[in-house]
């Protein structure tokens, strides 16, 4: 078992689709400066070297994020981003973990009528290469008209070149899409969820997430279910140029919550 060192608890960190692990460096930095213990769940493209070790399906992700909680002790708090916050909403979901922030995740159901209007009508054509079930990666002119929107060509070029790698994308988006489940039978008082998103984000629409967040409340009116939007901000979010505001904003969160507290023990959240 992993133990924390400071009694503020544990975190776990699972990125996204098409992104390497490194994206939550800066997070690792800030959070190891401020005396948190933090894991972060490589699932998709390891470090970049060597061949990339992908998920085949949602249903191996969420297998390896289990496992990896099992090694943590105690319940760690999860924080993910696009198919990683789908993730962070199922181990929730799961008792698998105290408190959960999702960041853009993929929508699914009715929230994700939004989301699949603004790929079909885009020019990009991410949402064809998001059927693909052979490792691809977006060009960078994908990436650039949809994922990274804000900020200089520069930025999103450094950006692109560092953490932006080949998937599977197919069943991992098409599973992840219908497995999240908002409710579970004789589940246990969940802990707290946040879902964000970015008020510039091309890829998900900013009214999934806010259809996503109107279906939790509606599900599961005792848990605490809370929605913040970056006005500013596009899909990268937590790992671009101004991950410190969501990071910042997050960690605001949990404190209010107790929750950084709440997780080093082996209560639940009130």
């Amino acid at each position: 078992m992993v133990e924390t060192r400071s009694g503020r608890g544990v975190m776990l960190l699972i990125h996204g689709l098409w992104l390497r692990p490194g994206v939550w460096d800066l997070w690792l930095e800030e959070l190891d400066e401020a005396g948190y213990d933090v894991a972060v769940l490589s699932w998709s493209n390891g470090n970049g070297s060597g061949p990339p070790a992908i998920a085949a399906s949602f249903g191996q992700l969420l297998r390896i994020a289990k496992e990896r909680i099992g090694a943590l002790e105690p319940r760690p708090i999860v924080i993910g981003h696009g198919v990683g916050g789908v993730v962070a909403e199922r181990l929730l979901n799961d008792g698998d973990a105290a408190a959960a922030i999702s960041l853009a995740p993929v929508p699914g159901g009715r929230a994700a009528i939004p989301t699949v209007a603004r790929l079909l009508h885009g020019n990009s054509r991410l949402g064809l290469l998001s059927l693909r079930n052979s490792a691809v990666m977006p060009t960078f002119t994908q990436f650039r008209r949809t994922i990274a929107t804000v900020g200089s060509n520069s930025d999103a070029q450094r950006f692109y070149e560092k953490y932006v790698a080949a998937d599977k994308p197919r069943d991992v988006l098409l599973h992840a899409s219908r497995r999240r489940a908002t409710v579970q039978n004789g589940q246990p008082h969940r802990g707290p969820l946040l879902l964000a998103t970015g008020g510039k984000d091309q890829l998900i629409a900013e009214a999934s997430i806010a259809l996503l967040h109107r279906k939790y409340r509606r599900h599961r009116p005792d848990a605490i279910t809370d929605y913040e939007v970056f006005p500013e901000l596009d899909h990268t979010l937590a790992m671009g140029t101004q991950a410190r505001v969501v990071l910042f904003y997050c960690l605001d969160w949990l404190t209010a919550h107790n929750m950084l507290a709440i997780s080093s023990g082996d209560g639940h959240a009130a």
